[in-house]
């Protein structure tokens, strides 16, 4: 009830008790007083009610926003704590593929760098469902053809590290978005620096990447580093818990540009490998 409903209710009590009892026969200024009394009654009577009423919509607010922070479904764009969505689908290889022959080659990668001090080995492996083999590029080789993948084919990568060595692996999709690969939990539970001598495959075994169904160009940055490149991943975190949709593509550009110019930006320090692929 209102509160104004609620007072005017007190007042039609009040006028009834004062006209059940006519031989009290009470003056005018000992009426307009009982009623300011009845008033002021009502009023206190309402007050400790509306106390009560407010104090439960208070509550009511209270428990509604603490569902809204600690139970509400993430967005899309929006990954729980210390786990990013995953943008990049994963899957188990394709019978054909699992422990078949790899037939390896030499192609695709910007520039000739003979060699690497932070890989001994940077291979793109993968599947296609009408061949019989896994096949390879290797990424420290000079460019050759570039790779056309459909949305039934796989790929991964497999990666020695020449040394103790910290990796960032990001890919940017169709859609734009620049999305870390590793170090990354949803792939791999590989953390950084990998271990000279080790073998890694990116997503970890016997999971591999697949393309969806859309068509045009897919790049994937690859990052050593014999040191941790506090820079970078504070520039891409801040790119991906970014929550005002207009600085990312500032951000992404600034962080293109440090993936596309590794040894300019750490030099030294870190060596950097692009690939282009084709999802057809």
């Amino acid at each position: 009830m209102r509160e104004d409903d609620f007072e005017k209710t007190m007042e039609a009590w009040a006028g009834h008790e004062i006209g059940a009892a006519p031989e009290m026969r009470p003056t005018a200024d000992m009426y307009r007083l009982l009623q300011a009394r009845q008033k002021e009654k009502s009023v206190s009577l309402a007050s400790p009610r509306w106390a009560l009423a407010g104090a439960a919509i208070a509550g009511l607010l209270v428990l509604a926003l603490l569902y809204g922070v600690f139970f509400r479904a993430p967005s899309p764009f929006e990954p729980p704590p210390g786990q990013q969505v995953a943008l990049v689908g994963q899957r188990e290889g394709s019978p054909a593929g699992k422990g078949g022959v790899v037939k390896e080659t030499v192609a695709p990668r910007r520039g000739e760098k003979g060699g690497s001090a932070f890989l001994t080995e940077l291979m793109f492996q993968f599947q296609k469902q009408d061949s019989q083999y896994v096949e390879g590029i290797d990424l420290l080789s000079p460019q050759g053809e570039t790779v056309s993948l459909a949305g039934d084919d796989n790929y991964r990568l497999r990666l020695g590290p020449a040394g103790d060595r910290h990796v960032y692996i990001f890919q940017q999709t169709l859609a734009g978005v620049l999305v870390q690969l590793f170090p990354n939990d949803t792939y791999s539970s590989a953390q950084n620096p990998l271990q000279q001598g080790e073998t890694y495959y990116l997503p970890a075994e016997p999971s591999w990447f697949y393309l969806d169904a859309d068509s045009g160009e897919e790049r994937l940055y690859v990052v050593a580093a014999a040191q941790p490149l506090p820079e970078l991943e504070d520039l891409y975190a801040r790119y991906s818990q970014a929550e005002d949709r207009r600085d990312k593509p500032e951000m992404l550009a600034s962080l293109l540009e440090k993936l596309e110019t590794v040894e300019a930006t750490f030099p030294g320090q870190a060596q950097g490998w692009v690939f282009v692929f084709q999802q057809k």
